[in-house]
């Protein structure tokens, strides 16, 4: 019984920033115990590269091409959702662009509206395709992921800290608005992750070291793998979590620990 509750067999899942980094590992984790699984974003080659490799393991997972700043194609995903799994219990928002390195005043407004676009918006648009499916289904669970900076941030990350401050109050929001509905609502505030997106905020300030950050299993803070996020991600995911909603969920190796 204990393993079915932890369990997302059965689930079906959209998952959004597929083809790399968190997204990658959790779609092909949800696969692999058994979920039917929808990856969407933007890198189609290595999206076709995630369905070769998935092929063969116990889910099923298809990925598709698709813009967020485009409701049409959102729409058009969940549709295809619909139609191959029949259903939809979990959508997991990951998708994320990371602007750091100016303040405010330095950023342009297309800089600014980028990022609020997929990292805000874009967790707008998912939401408003795939709510009614999931209330059709009788419920489910919605992980968006937020950050570190949501809560205590460093220098040179204007814009990338207000939208993921936004993340986790429109979480908390949306989780209010359909409890009714059963569906759950939870933002995951996650730390240093070995990304193809962070890998580029390491160079810049001489690597993860300089940061005060270790890849060592015993150092506070420490850089996580994907892998790590995603097993986060599922337990949400799972009626094992059925007593978590509304929350900022940590998982940041214990950077909030040192920022704080």
């Amino acid at each position: 019984m204990s393993d079915q509750l932890f369990s997302v067999a059965g689930k079906c899942i959209l998952v959004t920033g597929a083809a790399t980094g968190i997204g990658r590992a959790t779609a092909t984790l949800l696969a692999q115990q058994g979920a039917s699984v929808l990856g969407i974003g933007l890198d189609a080659d290595e999206g076709r590269s995630l369905e070769r490799q998935a092929a063969g393991i116990s889910g099923r997972l298809h990925f598709l091409e698709v813009d967020l700043t485009q409701q049409a194609a959102i729409d058009q995903a969940v549709q295809f959702a619909v139609k191959t799994f029949g259903s939809l219990q979990g959508i997991v928002n990951n998708a994320a662009v990371c602007n750091t390195g100016k303040r405010l005043e330095d950023l342009s407004d297309a800089e600014w509206e980028a990022t609020f676009n997929i990292n805000v918006t874009g967790i707008f648009r998912v939401c408003r395709a795939a709510l009614p499916v999931l209330r059709h289904s009788g419920g489910g669970s919605i992980v968006n992921i937020s950050s570190v900076h949501a809560v205590a941030t460093a220098a040179g990350h204007a814009a990338y800290a207000a939208s993921k401050g936004a993340v986790l109050a429109l979480s908390r929001q949306l989780a209010l608005d359909y409890a009714a509905d059963r569906i759950r609502v939870n933002a995951l505030i996650i730390g240093a992750v070995d990304t193809r997106m962070s890998r580029p905020v390491f160079d810049a300030n001489g690597g993860p070291a300089a940061l005060g950050l270790s890849f060592s299993q015993e150092a506070i803070p420490r850089v996580g793998s994907p892998a790590e996020i995603a097993s986060v991600i599922a337990f949400l995911l799972s009626d094992g979590s059925a007593f978590i909603n509304a929350s900022g969920v940590v998982a940041d190796g214990g950077l909030l620990a040192k920022l704080l």
